[in-house]
């Protein structure tokens, strides 16, 4: 085989292992096969100008936007949040709690609040900033349009005040909503630290901006911790002088009670048991005073007597008279003077013993009388005051009552007093929770857009959109192209991928390029196919029916070259038109031909031959038959067949295409091979199925037709022409299919560039 490139086989197989005849022809598969690696780069290949368009486009759009967007610039304000409690570890560092941690977050939540950012626009004057303040006219948007003119929902009359103040408030609010928009309030990792960016089109703005925020936070928790003081000290005095008056009522209740029922203590009962208990002891004592005095005044010789000074020594001179009128007696005898002397004293002793004995006898009964009434009243008095501290008992609970709410007003009084004087005697000035660590500076660069981070990124991107648009418009190109396909889609062999001449030969036809330059890839493909039809069939004539699934796939184009092909190599050749329909082999045959022999007007030896060069013969249709389908069928086509058999080599049946007509099924059952024609870039699968499911006798093989050489190489399908592509010294030099002859493809037609854009845009 002189130019094998020109087929679609491996080249470490020989043909008969691959192309095997259609008996051994695998099943057809829809496996859509494996994507690899090497596949997405095939892709890329088959498909980089798609891809670069779309990303060029996209750079290019990218850049148009880059120079008319307005930029942004931002600026950052830094504060620290004190918790009042927080802790400190050894290392200096800041030990937050979860009661702090929540602290922070309320802080970043307050900075974010539309009331800070409400205040912070009305110290800006934002309301006549007009890249914050819409105007008049601007307030209308489309869904009020669609609400009025589609849906017929009128806005409802109202008073044109309220109208005013509500298009006031609404612009004032946007303001504020804007404003929150160019606003980030973040903060900083885990740490006490919360960062204020603010976002404009002026630097010098959304530094302010930045700045004005914290300010104004700040500023405002100052003034709201002076406020709250005053508001506390007000509601302090307020309570005090209230609490106050109350306690003196209280007082002049308790106090007025008391009075008017004579009642000392808060306790009269439990006075009344005291003075009861007191007066007891009295009366106990009084008692037992009384029963000694009484005792005493009974005895002669008592305590009493015992006590008394004059009695005493009366006795003590009695008693030493009495010894020493003894001892006298005894010394002098009884009329001794001095023992006379001694009896007389005696004598004057006695009376005045018993006259001191008398008196303090009615002494001690007097003590005793007087101990008996005093006896007498205690008892009385007991009696009273138990009398009296019955009556004030139940007295005595109201007047608890009293004093005990008096005591508690009293208490409420004092701890008011005491509170309110705290708060006053406090420093006004209030450490703000939050302090500035740094200010918003001016900023030297715009934060939005980042021209080289969206070039990168918008490179990315549209490369991805670029090589997922490459992706989907390859896995959408269903047709046939490959020889891989075909054994895939189908189950059969490609017997050749015959290059596109279609374009650029008016002067001559198609078949002639065998002859005129055998060195050509068309040569070589058409050669090619003879070769692999005459391997599979062995020595012998050979009869072999072309056909395709649908017109215009250029099977009278294929059966005419193989016909010159076989000329070419000194085998006599035929190509029979039974195209009975739309014959596509013009040849003057005069009235008769193939309807002439079939209908019966004519035989075998009638027919008209015309030789093309002297290379292959050609019978024509003839004349326009009324009923093909029924001509197909005569007894008298396979006697046809069989008689051409005899006279030629090849016999050639150019029949119809087999979806829209059965004719090419009837011939089949005459012929040897069968050859289905694909055209490269067009045939859809489904169509080529269709076709193969009307034979009931094997089809041969394919033949991918009309295939861009230069096309098929760039798109790297890994296949053999893939590889033979830029091969220009196997061929000839003026091949209008070679990749380098550009002054060649300049010459091509309007429908050979539209049928281009087309399976570039996959329309077809």
């Amino acid at each position: 085989m002189s130019s094998g490139d020109a087929l679609i086989v491996p080249s470490n197989l020989s043909p008969g292992e691959i192309f095997m005849g259609a008996a051994r022809a695998p099943q057809p598969s829809t496996r859509t096969g494996y994507f690899g690696v090497h596949d997405f780069f095939r892709m890329i290949r088959r498909r980089w100008i798609l891809i670069a368009t779309l990303t060029v486009l996209g750079m290019a759009m990218t850049i148009i936007v880059l120079i008319n967007i307005t930029p942004i610039y931002s600026s950052s304000a830094t504060v620290v949040v004190q918790p009042p409690d927080a802790e400190t570890s050894v290392t200096g560092t800041t030990i937050l709690s979860p009661n702090q941690e929540t602290q922070i977050e309320t802080k970043v939540e307050m900075l974010r609040s539309r009331r800070l950012a409400r205040a912070a626009a009305t110290t800006l004057h934002l309301d006549d900033d007009p890249e914050f303040a819409r105007k008049p006219g601007e307030a209308r948007g489309v869904g009020s349009w669609v609400r009025e003119v589609i849906l017929g929902n009128r806005p409802v009359e109202v008073d044109p005040g309220l109208r005013a103040e509500a298009a006031e408030r609404s612009r004032s609010e946007g303001v504020v909503d804007r404003l929150l928009d160019k606003v980030d309030i973040m903060r900083v990792g885990r740490s006490s630290t919360i960062k204020v960016t603010a976002s404009s089109e002026d630097p010098a703005k959304a530094a302010l901006i930045a700045n004005r925020l914290v300010e104004t936070y700040i500023q405002g928790g100052l003034k709201n911790a002076k406020e709250s003081r005053d508001k506390e000290i007000q509601a302090l005095t307020a309570r005090v002088v209230q609490v106050r008056t109350a306690m003196q009522q209280t007082d002049g209740a308790a106090a007025s009670f008391r009075a008017a029922h004579g009642i000392l203590a808060s306790n009269p009962e439990v006075s009344g048991a005291a003075q009861v208990d007191q007066s007891a002891g009295i009366l106990a004592q009084a008692r037992a005073e009384s029963a000694y005095a009484s005792r005493l005044a009974q005895l002669s010789g008592g305590p009493a007597t015992a006590t008394s000074p004059l009695l005493i020594e009366l006795r003590q001179q009695e008693a030493t008279l009495s010894r020493r009128l003894g001892e006298l007696s005894t010394m002098f005898g009884p009329g001794y003077p001095d023992v006379v002397k001694t009896k007389a004293e005696l004598a004057t002793i006695g009376p005045r013993i018993a006259a001191e004995t008398a008196r303090l006898q009615g002494e001690l009964s007097a003590v005793s009388a007087a101990s008996a009434a005093r006896r007498g009243a205690i008892d009385a008095s007991i009696s009273s005051i138990r009398s009296q501290a019955l009556a004030s008992g139940g007295q005595a609970v109201a007047l608890r009552g009293l004093e005990r709410k008096a005591e508690a007003t009293n208490t409420l009084y004092m701890s008011l007093v005491a509170a309110l004087n705290a708060k006053i005697t406090a420093p006004v000035d209030v450490d703000p929770d939050i302090s500035i660590i740094s200010r918003a500076s001016l900023p030297a660069v715009p934060s939005y857009p980042i021209p080289q981070r969206v070039l990168a990124v918008a490179m990315l991107a549209f490369l991805l959109l670029g090589l997922i648009v490459a992706f989907v418009v390859d896995t959408m190109d269903t047709t046939i192209r490959t020889a891989a396909q075909v054994r895939r889609l189908l189950g059969i062999p490609t017997l050749a991928m015959v290059p596109d001449l279609s374009d650029g030969r008016e002067d001559e036809p198609v078949h002639a390029v065998v002859e005129s330059k055998p060195r050509s890839r068309f040569a070589e493909a058409i050669r090619n196919l003879l070769i692999e039809l005459e391997s599979r069939h062995g020595p012998g004539s050979q009869v072999v029916v072309v056909t395709s699934p649908l017109d215009g796939e250029g099977k009278s184009t294929i059966a005419t070259s193989l016909a010159a092909a076989a000329g070419a190599v000194s085998r006599r050749a035929v190509v029979v038109d039974f195209d009975l329909r739309r014959p596509n082999i013009e040849a003057d045959c005069k009235g008769n031909g193939v309807v002439g022999y079939l209908t019966g007007r004519a035989g075998l030896e009638d027919l008209p031959v015309i030789q093309e060069d002297s290379h292959f013969s050609v019978i024509a249709v003839g004349d326009t038959p009324m009923d093909p389908g029924a001509l197909i069928a005569s007894p008298r086509l396979p006697r046809m067949v069989n008689a051409l058999r005899q006279h030629y080599d090849l016999v050639i049946l150019n029949a119809p295409p087999i979806l829209p007509v059965r004719d090419a099924k009837t011939l089949t059952e005459y012929a040897d091979s069968t050859i289905l024609v694909l055209r490269w870039g067009m045939t859809s699968p489904e169509a080529a199925r269709v076709a193969m499911e009307m034979f009931e006798r094997p089809i041969t093989g394919a033949v991918i037709n009309m295939v861009d050489y230069p096309a098929h190489a760039r798109r790297g399908y890994g296949d053999a022409i893939h590889h033979i592509a830029r091969l220009t010294k196997y061929y000839d030099a003026d091949d209008p299919a070679e990749a380098g002859a550009m002054h060649k493809r300049l010459l091509r037609s309007w429908r050979r560039s539209k049928r281009r854009v087309v399976e570039a845009l996959h329309f077809n």
